[in-house]
């Protein structure tokens, strides 16, 4: 096991001492190998006393207690606890957080099995993630907290260390930015959890937050960024006046700040005249430094229990399409899984699959023959030993929590028998086709984002198939996909159960729907759709519709108020003017059934 030091900057932090020590003191890892160094800058409570009287010293490989005589700031604190300390490896851990008993372990043997250009590991937070963009497949991410990450410490060095201008809130991002100008990359292990109490309330403000991190977000444009980057930052801070903040000298302190940050600003200008040469290009998003995923405020927890998922994979002769598919899913955090993968014709994945994903439990079989998309599905369903179904065919991808918020939602929700959460929907090019295809995701749309509503769901389609979880207990009794359709299978399977069953809607966005970017593609796929979205339809009107009148108001009323249009898989009509054909068309008809059934 790899020697490490943990620095964690305290600062009238009395109240998280006892549980953070004593959650480091249960990790799955050897205490004489962790080395704790705490910086406190200058706290007025008892943190320090606490800390220089804690009894179980002797436990871990050293513990010292570095007192300043004056708040530095986080960064700068956390640079002197790196300077009094020598292990190859350092973890900055916030004094307010718990590790999880196996968080270190799990760390360690991805930090273990990395590439050296790896420079820093960050570690998932509970109860509220942070919902930046990673990627699924390799796990990089663009920028990490600071709250939970391990660096090497050489490579730490090498970068400058935190930059000591910057106070506090940003440091992170800036160094791994930093990092990832001089050629390293930072890694996301989603397995390693950490409780992080940050927030009191889901969606809080807190104005030290508020006002520093806005504040440096422009500094880091002024560092990082294009001249137009840094008139987008004014634009974005010059409208804070106009909202109500988080103080009552709100607007007092925004103009101090604003007088504040040409001066400042020069001096992180420096950076970017000395690095010009590194070609980094930041991604801001308004007050982001990166593309988020809907859900930031979605409580996180690990489920009661741990059913077995079978994940339904069809696939059709494109093994390197595949792969990206099961790195996904060898990426998930909720292990009790089987992958059922049935592929349409040839046995041309088998290959593939028992020379580099052998340690998954996996059942393959081909039909030799092509017998089409819903046949093989069917196939891989009774195929199927798991408590729950998840379908993911063989172009999308899941990131890595996808499963366990699915089963999560369900466990605690036993009322329902399947739940859906939020996707993507990305649009690819193929850039190669032999001997692998591979694929370039042009950019990330939030299309699937939608309250469960029947009334939505007989219009069109609102969840993507991987999307959504569903108990054995519906295949059991409704079937799987109707074999005579060679589109919108997925509409027509979820409508025969969401028409006797509601599906939980869970507000994390999970998972990617990829999407061909080429308009000739889109515009025949769409000629497809279309061709069947009428058979679909009529296929539902026509049976013995169990909606009542009571209900088809309230779906209509719950269109009429919802805040956001979302895009449709189904273009055919904005939501408005299907609301109004719907009072009169959908609603006479479903009258009709209704009084004479």
């Amino acid at each position: 096991m790899e020697m490490l030091d943990i620095v964690l900057v305290s600062y009238n932090s009395q109240k998280w001492i006892a549980d953070c020590l004593q959650s480091i003191e249960s990790v799955d890892y050897p205490l004489k190998n962790i080395h704790l160094t705490f910086v406190d800058n200058s706290s007025t409570d008892e943190t320090v006393k606490l800390l220089n009287e804690y009894p179980n010293k002797n436990l871990f490989g050293s513990f010292a207690v570095h007192a300043l005589d004056r708040n530095v700031g986080f960064g700068p604190a956390n640079n002197i606890g790196v300077k009094i300390t020598c292990q190859p490896y350092v973890l900055f851990l916030n004094i307010d957080t718990e590790l999880t008993p196996n968080s270190l372990a799990e760390l360690m043997k991805v930090v273990k099995s990395s590439q050296q250009d790896v420079a820093l590991w960050e570690l998932r937070q509970f109860p509220y993630e942070h919902p930046k963009l990673y990627d699924p497949l390799t796990m990089e991410t663009s920028w990490s907290s600071a709250a939970a990450c391990l660096v090497r410490r050489d490579y730490f060095l090498e970068v400058g260390m935190f930059d000591e201008n910057i106070f506090m809130y940003a440091e992170d991002v800036d160094l791994s930015w930093r990092f990832r100008a001089n050629g390293y990359k930072n890694l996301y292990v989603p397995q390693s959890v950490v409780y992080h109490y940050t927030y009191q309330n889901a969606g809080e403000v807190k104005p030290n937050q508020f006002y520093n991190s806005t504040f440096n977000n422009l500094m880091l444009r002024y560092k990082f960024g294009t001249v137009k980057d840094i008139i987008a930052g004014y634009t974005l801070f010059l409208s804070l006046f106009g909202i109500q903040g988080p103080s009552p000298d709100h607007k007092k302190i925004l103009r101090k700040n604003i007088i504040k940050s040409f001066k400042r600003g020069m001096r992180f200008r420096r950076w970017f005249k000395k690095n010009r040469q590194k070609n980094f290009v930041p991604n801001f998003r308004g007050w982001d430094y990166e593309l988020i995923r809907d859900g930031a405020f979605y409580e996180n927890k690990l489920a009661k229990q741990e059913p077995l998922v079978s994940i339904i994979v069809r696939t059709c002769g494109r093994p390197s399409v595949l792969k990206e598919t099961l790195l996904s899913l060898n990426n998930q955090t909720y292990k009790n899984i089987e992958i059922v993968i049935v592929e349409d014709g040839p046995d041309v994945s088998r290959c593939m699959i028992e020379q580099e994903f052998s340690h998954l439990n996996i059942v393959y079989q081909a039909t030799t023959e092509n017998v089409g998309r819903c046949k093989a599905g069917n196939m891989a369903l009774e195929l199927a030993s798991g408590d729950f179904f998840n379908i993911l065919d063989d172009d999308d991808l899941f990131y890595a929590d996808h499963i366990e918020v699915l089963v999560t939602s369900v466990v605690e929700n036993p009322k329902y028998k399947a739940a859906y959460s939020i996707a993507f929907e990305t649009p690819i090019e193929v850039t190669s086709v032999n001997p692998d295809y591979q694929y370039k995701e042009l950019f990330h749309n939030v299309v699937y984002r939608e309250k469960f509503n029947r009334l939505v769901l007989l219009h069109h389609n609102y969840f993507p198939i991987q999307t959504v979880l569903f108990s054995r207990d519906i295949y059991d009794e409704l079937g799987g996909f109707d074999e005579s359709l060679e589109v919108l299978e997925d509409w027509d399977l979820w409508l025969r159960y969401a028409l006797k069953y509601d599906f939980l809607y869970t507000e994390k966005l999970t998972s990617i729907y990829r999407v061909p970017a080429s308009p000739e593609k889109t515009y025949q796929r769409q000629a497809l759709f279309d061709k069947y979205l009428n058979i679909v339809r009529q296929k539902h009107f026509s049976n013995n519709i169990v909606l009542s009148v009571e209900e088809i108001f309230k779906d209509i009323e719950a269109i009429l108020t919802r805040p956001q249009p979302i895009i449709y898989r189904v273009r055919e009509m904005t939501p408005k003017e299907f609301v109004f054909k719907a009072k009169n068309k959908i609603y006479t008809k479903m009258k009709s059934l209704l009084t004479n059934r």
